[in-house]
């Protein structure tokens, strides 16, 4: 049986993180990796997707090149190229996080651990060999997984998930897709923007639910004007497959029908826990999550979970503190997760982003609220880049100045709202914001301008 200090179940964004930063601080570490080091942020969602986004921007800019006085031939998109691209930013990331792994001295194990108490665990590797480590401490960074749609249908070829929508041999002409979150608006606004006739079917009244109703209006009228239909109200109840497949759905207790070359399920992700046999060490799940403590301990004190496993926020981001805050515990160094201020970028054209409260969260919470807005096109930089679609928004307490939220919808929002998550951390007001010399011209002064009209001082009011 192997002895080690600390073994990590999952090479994800948790998982990686804590290994590196545990083996540079001396901890005999051994990581178990059933698929790809990396996990599905680096190889399946956060950076392939972005790197779509990227060529997609690339794409639709050349298409406008003709407003900035240069002469261009747009003879269209070459996906072949633009997976190729793809592949090679997640190659060069993945080898960089193989290497500071090597360096940091861990192990790394191909295959699928489980536990068979609360020190051990099995591990049954790619060629069948089975191995048992037993271990002083255990991360769990297993990560997530798409969630299933218990529909008649979701077997037929051409239906798609996330990870399968990456690797499409060719842009496909008709696309539908199902669920309208943050999985589902990227991938629907990247093939739009490549040509494809999308429909997004979403159950709730609203796309994004976790984003700001007044953004989320603004998207949808921008997208339907590009020629994206979106159904919301709407439950899917069977696919079918004739020429193309055929998603029936069911909207103001009528039966409708979307057609598409393929059909993608992004209706969310859910703990990975299967074969973790977690019972076996007496580690308390619910619905299929890890329940951990702000120190990312679980019901065993020795055992720790970090990431989308534990079902708090399923962000890379934060999977990144929440290692750090493992580690630093098993360490003796008593550290806790602060999940008040969290942010969240939705990369769709254009750019959302938001930390804290929506306006009707705070409302409903009770505040006395009073907003700030500023739109893109009065700022210089924006009108500049010919990007002047959207807003900033501040939400604030009438009574004691506190930034309770912020919401961006424009250029660079995912840039843009660092700024703002900051300023909450620190408990910082709008004024202190818009009394900051801010760069000009940049798009930061739609910051600095929207947390000036929050209390109606700004030279522009929206």
């Amino acid at each position: 049986m192997k002895q080690t200090d600390l073994v990590i179940i999952g090479g994800g964004p948790a998982g990686y993180a804590a290994a590196i930063r545990a083996g540079q601080k001396g901890i005999k570490t051994l990581l178990i990796e059933s698929r790809d080091i990396g996990g599905t942020c680096l190889n399946r969602g956060c950076i392939p997707t972005k790197a779509f986004f990227r060529s997609q921007e690339v794409f639709h800019l050349s298409e406008r090149a003709a407003e900035f006085g240069v002469q261009v031939k747009v003879d269209g998109v070459d996906w072949t190229r633009i997976v190729a691209r793809k592949n090679k930013v997640v190659k060069q990331l993945t080898g960089g996080v193989r290497f500071l792994l090597k360096k940091a001295g861990v192990e790394v194990v191909d295959g699928i651990g489980s536990f068979l108490d609360k020190q051990t665990i099995e591990v049954i590797e790619k060629e069948k060999k089975k191995e048992t480590i037993q271990a002083k401490h255990i991360l769990i960074a297993t990560g997530s997984k798409s969630a299933h749609l218990p529909v008649p249908g979701v077997d037929l070829d051409g239906v798609i998930d996330s990870d399968e929508v990456l690797d499409l041999p060719s842009i496909p002409e008709k696309l539908v897709v199902i669920g309208g979150g943050y999985i589902g608006m990227e991938m629907a606004c990247i093939l739009n923007t490549f040509g494809t006739q999308v429909e997004v079917i979403e159950m709730l009244p609203n796309i994004l639910p976790i984003a700001d109703s007044e953004v989320v209006k603004l998207l949808v009228e921008i997208l339907e004007k590009r020629g994206l239909k979106i159904h919301t109200n709407a439950k899917v109840v069977r696919i079918s497959k004739d020429k193309k497949l055929q998603v029936s759905y069911e909207q103001n207790s009528e039966t409708k029908v979307a057609e598409g070359d393929y059909v993608l399920i992004a209706t969310g992700r859910v703990p990975m826990t299967d074969h973790l046999y977690p019972e076996k060490a007496g580690i308390k799940i619910d619905r299929k999550a890890i329940t951990t403590d702000l120190q990312m301990k679980t019901s065993v004190p020795s055992i720790f979970a970090a990431g989308d496993v534990n079902g708090k926020y399923l962000l890379a981001h934060v999977a990144f503190k929440e290692a750090e805050v493992a580690i630093n515990n098993i360490m003796g160094k008593e550290a806790t997760m602060n999940y008040r201020v969290v942010p969240n970028c939705i990369f769709c054209s254009p750019e959302i982003s938001s930390v804290g409260l929506t306006e009707d969260e705070a409302i409903t919470s009770g505040f006395d609220v009073k907003v700030g807005k500023f739109p893109f096109r009065a700022v210089g930089k924006a009108l500049i880049e010919g990007e002047t679609e959207g807003f900033t928004k501040i939400i604030a307490d009438q009574k004691t100045g506190e930034i309770l939220g912020a919401h961006i919808i424009g250029p660079r929002a995912s840039d843009l709202i660092g700024e703002l998550t900051l300023a909450m951390a620190l408990e910082s007001t709008p004024e202190e914001i818009a009394h900051t010399i801010h760069p000009h011209p940049t798009l930061t002064e739609t910051v600095m301008e929207a947390a000036d009209s929050v209390f109606g001082s700004s030279f522009y009011l929206f």
